[in-house]
């Protein structure tokens, strides 16, 4: 896990030292610069597979012709390893790095279906002077670029490329639309002139020009599942436990961030039963749970996070999430991130920050399975549309988006069915012509996985954790449980009362009940209304009342104002309305933290 940066054309050394170092947070370890004839590549190391110094990058093969600035993991890499000494090829080190660097000069392009994992990758041939890139599936890694004067630049983050541009403008565009989830599946960013290459694509640089295209598409990879649900319980369990197994391949020791839902909880469940069943190639290290506690507010889940951990036998470590901080650090914060997102970074970045100062570089968490099974209560709404005719159906879904839901956005059933009219046109948009295979349901849920939430979330999470030289492995997006997921039903995911139903039953053997079928859902956030009420009130005002602020073109200040004071006169401000101020805030928050 690392940061990259290369320049395709012409740099100074000083110059590209500066740029990889505005990203030394992703790597630590080791920053090395290497110069080859028209290339320059950068590298900063978070040493997890084969800490070594022979591991460190820029990497080379044999005959130096091909060289490699890898930032991901590549979790199957010994099997990968085998199949290429069987076909001659020797290693040098212990790393994935390496391994990834052979398989493309034996397979080619078609190296990418072999890898299980995530990445950003770039190849340069020494000898054609071209560069192949690539992006895993989903996105789990960023890839960003720009060209100028001539040059073609990438990099793990925007602001590696800070130091050499001519000029950075906003693009206003975003911020005009409030943009802040559906812009990052595209190739837009919040600087004007920066792209990304997008999730599941690759691509190539030579002869002055960049040439993209899409490897990856999900729903051409749809699975044969069982008829009986059982069977898809079962099925969904073994690609769990393996995905976590290769997970836990390394050679520094294994944390988990065990908020006390149901996929942080399924993690560390399959981690234990792993270790106690002697699952081979895996680190016995991994016994470090940390859970973000923030008493005394609606999002704190301490309770069952203790009820996680009690059950696996571990003893778990409270990191106390605190908003008073200084406005340096909460800017801080917002440039590591560098886009604008709807929630405060604080107790993201006090978490994984937190890991980090116990010796734990790497953490095996369960993000993506809200968007890949239905575990939002708005993804209820879309259930109900698919059954619609039938009332008592309708009746369960609405049961259990109630017991689920804050007692503000709770609803009658008869609110629950124009919900579900005014959807009707809107699901019927499909935008890929194999959408229309998998139903209104899993329609939805695969427009938030690719297109709304969860690249959004896989951006942030990238930040939060590597602003902290720290790497997050994520088995639920796994591609074999994402493919299985557009395979399987709606009732498979939406029934009984809950969401999540088969992850639920497939985690309930190696976790505590109570904590697998527990019904409200907090979820990892930030409790804006007691923070923007307490320790932030007197920074949000000052805000607020600034000429700074006053004068920022990204909102309506006045209106902001406005918004704010009335805030402040309510006698109980729900957790939506704290949100909703943030939000307010977030396009001058940004534009300071950002320096521009």
């Amino acid at each position: 896990m690392c940061g990259i940066f290369g320049c395709i054309g012409k740099i100074s050394e000083e110059n590209a030292k500066k740029c990889i170092k505005s990203i030394s947070h992703r790597g630590p370890d080791a920053v090395v610069v290497k110069e080859l004839e028209g290339i320059t590549l950068a590298h900063a190391r978070l040493s997890i597979m084969d800490i070594s110094e022979s591991a460190n990058q820029p990497m080379a093969d044999l005959t130096g012709r091909y060289w490699i600035v890898y930032n991901g993991e590549v979790y199957n890499f010994l099997e990968l390893r085998r199949e290429l000494e069987a076909k001659g090829y020797r290693f040098r080190t212990n790393s994935d790095t390496e391994v990834i660097l052979y398989a493309y000069i034996a397979w080619g392009m078609d190296f990418q279906y072999k890898c299980n994992g995530m990445w950003s990758v770039a190849i340069w041939d020494n000898l054609k002077k071209e560069c192949f890139f690539s992006r895993d599936r989903f996105g789990v890694k960023p890839f960003y670029y720009f060209e100028q004067d001539g040059n073609f630049y990438f990099a793990s983050e925007m602001k590696a490329f800070f130091p050499i541009m001519n000029e950075r403008k906003i693009n206003y565009r975003i911020f005009e639309k409030k943009d802040y989830f559906t812009y990052e599946a595209t190739e837009n960013c919040c600087i004007r002139g920066i792209k990304k290459i997008l999730a599941g694509h690759c691509g190539s640089y030579r002869s002055g020009r960049l040439y993209t295209e899409r490897w990856w598409n999900t729903l051409e990879h749809l699975m044969e599942v069982p008829d009986e649900y059982d069977e898809q319980v079962g099925m969904l369990r073994d690609f769990f436990l393996d995905a976590c197994k290769i997970r836990m391949r390394s050679d520094v020791p294994i944390g988990t961030a065990l908020s006390g839902g149901v996929d942080s909880s399924a993690v560390a469940g399959a981690m234990r039963y792993l270790s106690q069943n002697k699952a081979s190639y895996i680190n016995k290290d991994w016994q470090h749970a940390f859970v973000a506690s923030m008493p005394d507010t609606v999002l704190d889940e301490t309770r069952y996070a203790e009820m996680a951990a009690e059950h696996i036998g571990v003893e778990i470590q409270k990191v106390m999430v605190s908003a008073a901080i200084s406005p340096s650090d909460l800017f801080g914060y917002m440039y590591i991130c560098e886009d604008p997102y709807i929630t405060s970074p604080i107790p993201f970045m006090q978490t994984y920050g937190s890991i980090v100062k116990e010796g734990i570089k790497v953490t095996i968490d369960g993000h993506g399975a809200d968007e890949l099974f239905g575990g939002y209560g708005s993804d209820l709404f879309y259930a109900a549309l698919e059954v619609r005719e039938d009332d008592e159906a309708c009746r369960e879904i609405l049961e259990t988006y109630n017991n689920m839901a804050l007692a503000e956005h709770r609803v009658t059933f008869q609110q629950l069915r124009e919900k579900v009219e005014a959807l009707r046109n809107a699901a019927d948009m499909a935008e890929d012509r194999n959408e229309d295979r998998i139903g209104v349901f899993n329609r939805r849920l695969y427009r938030q996985t690719y297109r709304e939430v969860l690249p959004t979330l896989l951006r942030c999470y990238d930040r939060y954790s590597m602003g902290n030289g720290l790497e997050i492995r994520m088995p639920f997006m796994d591609y074999r449980i994402v493919c299985f997921a557009f395979s399987v039903p709606m009732q498979s995911k939406t029934n009984g009362g809950y969401t999540k139903k088969i992850v639920r039953d497939m985690a309930a053997p190696f976790m505590d009940r109570r904590v697998m079928y527990k019904k409200p859902k907090v979820g990892f956030n930030s409790p804006m209304t007691e923070w923007l009420q307490g320790e932030m009130k007197e920074f949000v005002l000052d805000t607020v009342h600034s000429r700074d602020f006053l004068e920022c073109g990204l909102l309506n200040s006045l209106d902001t104002c406005i918004k704010v004071s009335e805030f402040y006169k309510l006698e109980q401000a729900s957790y939506t309305d704290g949100e909703s101020i943030w939000v307010s805030l977030v396009p001058y928050l940004w534009k300071k933290a950002m320096g521009l």
